[in-house]
């Protein structure tokens, strides 16, 4: 990704701060459809040697699509659930527990699906956690 804006990289870098993950654990993807920018953030789990999404987010460009990606990292807790999903790899006998920000069940799923084959998992129970 050819970065040419320092308000990009600024945003990029607090983005990279509030997870504390590594450089290789974190990837933006980027897609432009008439004119709208979308960015969406993946988290690498090395545990699990997956990939998830955590969140997608658009602007008119690319500083917006990034800004409004920070401010949902700072505030989605206070707008949306928490879920437990828990998961096998097809064939495999371990049993996995990953947690997701979703405003509803579906939508949990739909990041936990995120650029996956369907067929390569089969997930076990989605729970919604208890508000603290």
């Amino acid at each position: 990704m050819s970065i040419d804006h320092p308000t990009e990289e600024r945003l990029l870098h607090d983005l990279r701060g509030y997870f504390g993950y590594a450089e290789d654990q974190l990837e933006f993807v980027w897609s432009e459809q008439d004119g709208i920018h979308e960015v969406s953030l993946f988290t690498y789990s090395p545990r699990h040697t997956h990939r998830f999404l955590f969140h997608t987010s658009t602007g008119s460009n690319r500083i917006q699509a990034l800004q409004a990606l920070l401010d949902y990292t700072q505030d989605h807790r206070d707008r949306e659930l928490s879920y437990t999903v828990q998961w096998r790899v097809a064939g495999e006998s371990e049993l996995h527990t990953s947690y997701f920000s979703a405003g509803n069940i579906l939508m949990a799923l739909d990041k936990f699906f995120a650029g996956r084959d369907p067929h390569t998992v089969q997930v076990y129970s989605v729970m919604l956690n208890p508000m603290s």
